[in-house]
C-alpha cells in the first residue's frame, strides 16, 4: 500500500478562531446576520462531510492493520486533539477473553488463604509505669471475652454473568424514533423518581425533612419577582400541574360566584337551566383560560408577548393595547365594585360628604386593600402564589360554613320541578358568565402558567385548571342559585340588595365572615389584575419596574374607579355594559389566539418573538385584518345601551327579531368563532413552515455547541 494513503483527509471546514472572527466581523443588520446563519449553515455541513470522509479513511487504515496504518490513525487522533504525533505505536498487552479473566481470578482468590493476618508487637523494650494499687484499679478496664471470627466461605468477586442488567438501555434502543426514545427516557426518569421518593430516610441529626409543597417548587429567587420579557430559566421552571388549581382558586372557589348566582336568580330562566347555564359559561371560561396556561408552559412567557407570533411583532401591538385597557378597565371595575358595596354595607348616605364616619371608614378600608393589592403585585411569584393558596382555602371553608347553616332553607325538588322557560335566556347567560370570567382573564391565562416544568402533562394543566375554574364555582353558584330562588324577592339587580338578601339568610357573624372574605378575595384579585397589567405592559413596550408601574397602574385603577362611584348614579348596569363592550375585541383576540396554540406542536423560538425579521415577521396581515373584522362582527349583532354606543347592532338593526341578538349577545359567540377560523383555514401552511425553521435552526445550534460552549 501507498505511503500517501495514509495521510487522513484535507480539512474542507474554518476552525473554531476562523468562524468566531468571521461572525465577529459581521454587520448587525438584516443581511448581516442572514449571512452569518448561512455561514455557520455550511460549517456545519462542511464538518459533516470531514467526519464522514474520516470515519471512512479510519476504517480503511483497521482493514489494512500494518503498523503504519494503525500509527496514522492514532497520530490522527492525537492531531484533533492538539497532541505531538507519535514515532511507533506504544505496547499493547494482549487482551485475553472476558471469561478467562473472570475464571483466573476466581481461581486466584479461592488458592488465597482466608485466616486473618496476625499483629505483633514490635521489639520495642517495654515501659513499665509504677501506679498506686487505687489507680490502676480505677482505670483497668473489664474488657468481654474476644470471640473467634467466623469461618468465611471463599468466594467469586467475578462472575461472567454478575452484570448490572441493560433493560433501561435496551427500552431505550428499541425505540422506533427519537421522540420514542424521548419517551422511554422521560418514563425511566419517572420510574427513577418513584423509587427514590419511596425509599426510606433515616433520621439525621442537623438534617429537616422538607415535605412536598402541594403545589409548586420555587428555585431560589428574590422577593420581589423581576420582570422580564424572556422566557423563564428551565431550572426555575418546576411547578407542578397542581399549581394551577391554587392559582385559579381565589378566583373560583370564594364567595364571588355567589355574585353571579344572585344576578342570574333575578331573571326569568329556571333554575335548572339557570345551573346549565352557569356550567357552560365556566367551561368555555377554562378552556380559554387553560389553552393560554399551555402556551404559558411551552415558552415560560406571558400571554401577550406570545401573540406576537399570530399577529406579526408590530402589528400584536394594536391587539395587545385593547386588551392592556380592558386589563385596566377590569382593575377599575373591581374596586368600583368595592366602593358599591362598601357605600350600603356602612350605611352611607352621601357620598360626596367626605367627613362623615362612614366615609371615612370606607376609604380607609378602600386604600388598605388597594395599598394591600399592589404590595401584592409588586413582590409577585412566590408571595402571590401564597396569598392565592391562603385566599382560595379560606374562601372555600366560609363557603362550606355558609352552606352547613343554609342548607335546609329551600326545596331542591320544588327548585327541580320548576316549569322550563326560554333557552334563549339561559344561552344569554352562559355568553355573560363566559364574557365576565373567561375573556376577562383569557389574556392572563399563560402569566400564571410561566413555571410549569415543561414536562407537566398538558391534560394535567387543563385538568387542574377546569377544577378550579369550573366544578368548583359551579357547585357554589349552583348553591347561591338555589338558595336566592328559594325567596320572592323581586328586588333590583343592585349591589345593596345582594347584601340585603344575604343578610336575610345568616347571622351577623356570618354575614361579617363573608364579607371579610369576599374583601381578600377581591384584594388578591385585583393583584393578580395588576400583575398582568404589568406584564401586557411589557408585551407593548412600557418596561417598567414592578415597583414604578404597579403604584401607576393602582392610581389609575383607583381614580377611574372613584370617579365612577362619585358620578354614575347606575353604576352596576354601566359595569355590565362596558363589560360587553370590553368582550367584543378581546373574543376576537382570544380565537385567533387561541386556535394558533392549538394549532402549534412545538415551542415558540424566542429571539423571533422580539425581532421583526424572525420567523413571525413583524406584520400578519390575515390575522390583523380578520381580528378588526371579527371585531366589527361582534359589534354589529351586540347592543350595548350607553351614551355614545347607538351604532352598535347595526347589522342585526337590518335582520328581523332583534331581542333574541339583544338577550343571546351571540354577537360576541360570533366574533370569536369568526376569528377562530382563521387560523385553521389560513394559517396552518405559515405555522408548519415557522415550526420547520424553528427545528432547523435548533439543529443547526446543537451542530455547533462545541464551537460556542453552548449548554442546555
Amino acid at each position: 500500500m501507498d505511503s500517501s494513503n495514509y495521510t487522513p483527509p484535507a480539512r474542507r471546514s474554518m476552525t473554531d478562531e476562523e468562524i468566531t472572527t468571521a461572525l465577529g466581523n459581521a454587520q448587525a443588520d438584516e443581511a448581516g446576520i442572514t449571512a452569518a446563519m448561512e455561514l455557520l449553515e455550511t460549517q456545519a455541513q462542511l464538518r459533516d462531510i470531514e467526519k464522514m470522509e474520516f470515519s471512512a479513511w479510519v476504517i480503511e487504515m483497521e482493514r489494512n492493520g500494518s503498523k503504519e496504518a494503525l500509527l496514522a490513525v492514532e497520530n490522527a487522533k492525537r492531531a484533533q486533539q492538539g497532541l505531538e504525533p507519535l514515532n511507533e505505536l506504544p505496547g499493547t498487552a494482549p487482551v485475553q477473553p472476558i471469561e478467562d479473566v473472570v475464571a483466573h481470578l476466581n481461581n486466584l482468590y479461592a488458592k488465597a488463604p482466608q485466616t486473618e493476618p496476625e499483629l505483633s508487637p514490635t521489639a520495642e523494650a517495654p515501659v513499665e509505669i509504677e501506679l498506686p494499687p487505687a489507680v490502676e484499679a480505677q482505670f483497668e478496664p473489664e474488657l468481654p471475652p474476644i470471640q473467634p471470627p467466623p469461618e468465611r466461605q471463599p468466594e467469586a468477586i467475578f462472575t461472567a454473568n454478575q452484570t448490572e442488567s441493560f433493560d433501561e438501555f435496551d427500552r431505550l434502543l428499541a425505540a422506533d424514533t427519537v421522540v420514542g426514545a424521548e419517551d422511554e427516557l422521560t418514563a425511566l426518569e419517572e420510574e427513577l423518581a418513584a423509587e427514590v421518593s419511596g425509599a426510606p430516610v433515616s433520621a439525621i441529626e442537623g438534617i429537616e425533612v422538607v415535605e412536598d409543597d402541594p403545589g409548586v417548587v420555587f428555585d431560589a429567587e428574590p422577593a420581589i419577582e423581576p420582570v422580564k420579557l424572556e422566557s423563564v430559566p428551565k431550572i426555575s421552571r418546576r411547578s407542578r400541574a397542581s399549581s394551577q388549581f391554587w392559582a385559579w382558586l381565589g378566583l373560583g372557589g370564594s364567595v364571588l360566584p355567589l355574585g353571579l348566582a344572585w344576578f342570574v336568580s333575578k331573571t326569568e330562566v329556571s333554575f335548572s337551566q339557570s345551573v346549565v347555564a352557569i356550567f357552560l359559561g365556566a367551561l368555555a371560561s377554562a378552556l380559554v383560560i387553560s389553552v393560554g396556561a399551555l402556551a404559558g408552559k411551552r415558552s415560560g412567557l406571558p400571554t401577550l408577548l406570545l401573540s406576537r407570533a399570530p399577529f406579526g411583532v408590530f402589528a400584536n401591538a394594536v391587539p395587545a393595547s385593547i386588551l392592556t385597557l380592558v386589563r385596566l378597565f377590569w382593575s377599575a371595575a373591581i374596586l368600583a365594585s368595592v366602593f358599591a358595596f362598601g357605600n350600603d354595607f356602612f350605611a352611607i348616605e352621601s357620598r360626596a360628604n367626605f367627613a362623615a364616619t362612614p366615609n371615612i371608614t370606607l376609604l380607609s378600608l378602600a386604600f388598605v386593600a388597594i395599598a394591600s393589592a399592589v404590595t401584592l403585585a409588586i413582590f409577585g411569584g412566590r408571595v402571590l402564589f401564597r396569598a392565592q393558596q391562603a385566599v382560595g382555602v379560606l374562601g372555600v371553608l366560609v363557603v362550606v360554613v355558609f352552606i352547613a347553616f343554609t342548607a335546609y332553607s329551600f326545596s331542591i325538588q320544588g327548585l327541580l320541578a320548576e316549569p322550563s322557560s326560554s333557552w334563549i335566556d339561559a344561552f344569554g347567560i352562559a355568553v355573560l358568565t363566559f364574557s365576565v370570567f373567561g375573556l376577562a382573564w383569557t389574556s392572563a391565562g399563560a402569566d400564571f402558567a410561566r413555571k410549569l416544568a415543561t414536562t407537566a402533562r398538558g391534560a394535567s394543566v387543563v385538568g387542574w385548571g377546569v377544577l378550579a375554574l369550573v366544578l368548583i364555582p359551579t357547585v357554589v353558584a349552583s348553591y347561591g342559585l338555589a338558595l336566592f330562588s328559594s325567596t320572592s324577592s323581586t328586588s333590583a339587580k343592585n349591589p345593596q340588595n345582594l347584601i340585603a338578601e344575604l343578610g336575610s339568610f345568616v347571622a351577623p357573624w356570618l354575614g361579617y365572615l363573608m364579607a371579610a372574605s369576599a374583601m381578600v378575595s377581591i384584594v388578591v384579585v385585583l393583584a393578580m389584575s395588576l400583575y398582568s397589567s404589568n406584564l401586557s405592559l411589557h408585551s407593548i413596550g412600557l418596561k417598567l419596574t414592578p415597583a414604578v408601574a404597579q403604584p401607576i397602574i393602582g392610581v389609575l385603577a383607583v381614580g377611574s374607579a372613584f370617579i365612577g362611584y362619585l358620578y354614575i348614579e347606575d353604576l352596576w348596569s354601566f359595569i355590565a355594559d362596558y363589560a360587553l363592550m370590553a368582550a367584543v375585541p378581546v373574543a376576537a383576540w382570544s380565537g385567533i389566539f387561541i386556535s394558533d396554540v392549538l394549532i402549534r406542536r412545538i415551542a415558540y423560538h424566542e429571539i423571533s418573538l422580539s425581532r421583526s425579521y424572525g420567523f413571525y415577521k413583524s406584520i400578519n396581515w390575515v390575522n390583523l385584518v380578520g381580528w378588526l373584522f371579527a371585531t366589527v362582527i361582534g359589534f354589529g349583532f351586540t347592543y350595548i345601551d350607553q351614551p355614545g354606543f347607538g351604532w352598535t347592532g347595526f347589522i342585526a338593526d337590518q335582520l328581523i327579531n332583534q331581542s333574541f341578538w339583544s338577550i343571546t349577545l351571540f354577537g360576541i359567540v360570533m366574533g370569536f368563532a369568526f376569528a377562530s377560523l382563521l387560523p385553521v383555514l389560513f394559517g396552518i401552511p405559515r405555522i408548519k413552515r415557522q415550526e420547520a425553521e424553528v427545528l432547523a435552526i435548533e439543529a443547526r445550534r446543537d451542530d455547533l455547541k462545541d464551537i460556542f460552549g453552548l449548554v442546555d
